[in-house]
């Protein structure tokens, strides 16, 4: 079913439910996933993949907007119907129904276009300005990173969250060669976009959990960005040989690590050991089973070790790999049951322990079946990712005895 909506000359947009996405279409806003991070960017042309990966993703009764076949993006920003009142209703609109469907806050600067304001007034963007905010903007619209902080559990995290957030934006701004390269990542890849604002934000995340000083989350944040402005500098078609191969992960680390022997020369700002450490253990194993040297345990640096744990959560269920993905507990649930082999069990402990994602009282998307709120646990203790679940349909499961769907 969908709602077809005209100006005077011809049908702009259409209003239809994410089970009825096609390939080419436009999408007019992102889509975003349970946790908050975004799984589509605005003015997204979709593949059929990409359909098919949003019908699993995301709710299928879920209202979307898309350009109408009769307009194309020329004619749409031309007529600047971005900011037309009929297009910002159906917008609030589509809000309110995501908030229903998301676990943290979705604001209107996150859906409409930035050429506009909440206010619905066309804001003039400087076409010589280079787009220097295009990151910073894109960073900070991105409904997970600007309300991470209420997943968080004590006040005294939250707060620090806020701080940190502030530090790592100012910074960002003060480097101009840093903000270019962030820059470089949009017209490089979507999904690279996509997964440095998501795993810098679940970093981050970890990373207050453990009660690491400022200076610290910041030099971790850094790290984490760092493994996605050298992959900029890698020719797209190797890398989407690497997306595509289960075993070029070796040959990419070569390519990577050069990369980032080039960049450290025009940003002084990363030449910590703690943040190539970073960078270069994350591909390691806490059993000893990874790469390059094989290390394991505490060997393995702190910064390795949690950004390890924030690249495969979203690497799991963004499905950038060229596979559908995963919900987002089901992507928690395949850490935890890698804790002590690939992931540091300690970290992930004290991530689920200080955080309220899986507590009494959230509702999760477990499957397509699985879809409600959490009541209680059966044995928290040694299985916090199996809560007990009342359904949107008034059943209540129990995912522990359920088992993996």
């Amino acid at each position: 079913m969908s709602n077809k909506h005209k100006n005077e000359q011809n049908e702009i947009f259409i209003i239809k439910q994410i089970n009825g996405l096609l390939s080419g279409d436009i999408v007019l806003h992102p889509i975003y996933r349970s946790d908050g991070l975004m799984l589509i960017k605005q003015y997204k042309a979709l593949s059929n993949d990409l359909a098919l990966k949003v019908k699993q993703m995301v709710p299928g009764t879920l209202p979307v907007i898309v350009l109408s076949p009769d307009c194309d993006m020329e004619a749409f920003d031309k007529s600047q119907f971005y900011g037309s009142d009929i297009l910002i209703a159906e917008l609030r609109k589509i809000r309110k129904k995501y908030s229903e469907y998301v676990q943290v806050p979705i604001e209107m600067s996150a859906l409409i276009d930035r050429r506009t304001n909440t206010k619905n007034e066309i804001v003039p963007i400087n076409k010589n300005s280079n787009n220097e905010d295009i990151y910073i903007s894109s960073l900070c619209e991105s409904p997970f990173f600007s309300t991470f902080e209420k997943k968080l559990e004590s006040s005294h995290l939250q707060l620090r969250a806020k701080k940190i957030k502030e530090i790592l934006t100012a910074t960002i701004l003060e480097n101009k060669v840093l903000l270019d390269k962030l820059n470089e990542i949009k017209d490089y890849k979507d999904i690279i976009l996509l997964h440095s604002i998501n795993t810098t934000s679940i970093a981050l995340m970890l990373g207050l959990t453990l009660e690491l000083p400022e200076e610290d989350l910041l030099d971790l944040a850094l790290a984490n960005l760092l493994i996605d402005i050298s992959v900029t500098q890698i020719p797209k078609d190797q890398f989407e040989l690497h997306l595509k191969s289960k075993n070029s992960n070796k040959d990419f680390y070569n390519l990577h690590l050069n990369q980032l022997k080039i960049l450290s020369q025009k940003l002084p700002l990363i030449r910590k050991e703690s943040i190539i450490y970073g960078v270069l253990d994350h591909y390691e194993y806490y059993n000893g089973n990874g790469y390059p040297k094989g290390k394991k345990e505490s060997d393995i640096s702190l910064f390795g070790r949690i950004i390890s744990i924030a690249q495969a959560y979203d690497e799991m269920v963004g499905g950038y790999f060229y596979n559908n993905g995963l919900k987002p507990i089901q992507a928690l649930q395949n850490i935890w049951e890698n804790r002590g082999s690939r992931f540091d069990p300690d970290i992930i402990r004290i991530f689920i322990d200080r955080t309220t994602i899986l507590k009494l009282g959230q509702h999760i998307m477990y499957s397509s079946f699985y879809q409600g709120m959490i009541i209680g646990f059966t044995d928290f203790i040694n299985f916090p990712i199996s809560p007990i679940v009342k359904l949107e349909n008034g059943n209540i499961v129990d995912l522990l005895e359920a088992g993996r769907v």
